[in-house]
């Protein structure tokens, strides 16, 4: 063989080997990737769900704060109507202690059953 021929064949041996292995290198360089972009996706996949789940739960809670927004402003419109009845109570209580006062003020006059049955008479009440 002559040597210039032993050294392209060296040569050619050389690159044919380098390409296989940039080949190799390539493929696994390329599954760890794909590897990698999988788990990516995954990872994304949870995110989205968990992202879903509490969009779900904020819905909810807008709901039953909405709903408890509705019930306090019930609340308030029943103790507002309550307080305004306690007020007129109050007001009723307060003319009728008045009353008794204004009654205990006045003096007792001795009177007797029929002074007291004539007026009744007077009053249309008889006295039987």
């Amino acid at each position: 063989m002559n040597p210039n021929y032993k050294i392209y064949l060296a040569a050619a041996v050389l690159v044919a080997a380098l390409l296989t292995g940039m080949h190799l290198w390539s493929n696994h360089k390329i599954a760890s990737l794909e590897r990698e972009v999988e788990r990516a996706r995954a990872v994304a996949d949870e995110k989205e769900h968990a992202g879903e789940l509490s969009e779900q739960r904020a819905a909810e809670y807008k709901a039953k704060t909405e709903y408890l927004e509705q019930q306090i402003a019930e609340i308030n419109a029943i103790a507002k109507k309550q307080d305004e009845e306690l007020g007129n109570l109050s007001k009723n209580a307060d003319s009728a202690r008045s009353n008794v006062e204004r009654a205990r003020r006045v003096r007792s006059v001795a009177t007797t059953a029929g002074e007291l049955c004539a007026k009744l008479a007077d009053l249309g009440h008889a006295c039987q």
